[in-house]
């Protein structure tokens, strides 16, 4: 059931995805043949177009209200936006400079207990950037990520309480640094 739920999700994602990208418009009339290719490859299965899936799923966005269909097409909602930028943050990859500018990068949050969801959420996604924990709030990194940082903090509503700290001198840097690969 949850691999379901999983592909239904993406497939929604996928269709936001495609209309964003294409603008945030699409004519109605082109809902049959005409689709931009990009939008069509989600749809095409063995050769032939699935309308029916792509009319469901068009469907579940409406009345979720991530896009709006009217006279001049489908219209992508501020909350499908939203919802766009939070499927962005999966491809969010930082990069590593060839030279270390030894300074190490902290993220210090706070969140309160009623959104524990997003302190969750916020470890997990720092974990999966490379970061590793300091402490149970506090995690380390030792490349620039600032922007990456302040993206993640504004999409899921949490800049208030999510600090960035740049530092050039830390407790136990020399296991961080043997943790990062740093050590010659």
């Amino acid at each position: 059931m949850a691999d379901k739920y999983s592909k239904i999700n993406f497939n929604t994602e996928k269709i936001l995805y495609y209309l964003l990208m294409s603008g945030g418009l699409i004519a109605a009339s082109i809902i049959v043949p005409k689709l931009p290719a990009e939008l069509l490859k989600v749809y095409i299965k063995n050769r032939k177009f699935q309308k029916f899936q792509f009319n469901r799923d068009i469907k579940r966005l409406q009345g979720n209200g991530e896009v709006r269909i009217s006279e001049k097409g489908i219209e992508i909602t501020k909350q499908g936006k939203t919802r766009m930028l939070r499927y962005q943050l999966d491809d969010i990859e930082l990069k590593k400079p060839e030279r270390w500018d030894k300074k190490w990068r902290l993220v210090i949050f706070d969140i309160p207990d009623y959104d524990k969801k997003k302190s969750n959420y916020l470890r997990y996604k720092l974990r999966d950037l490379g970061f590793l924990q300091y402490q149970k709030s506090i995690f380390i990194f030792p490349y620039p990520c600032r922007d990456e940082i302040e993206y993640i903090k504004e999409i899921c509503e949490m800049s208030s309480y999510v600090k960035f700290i740049v530092a050039e001198k830390i407790d136990d840097e020399k296991y961080f640094r043997r943790k990062f690969g740093l050590i010659k």
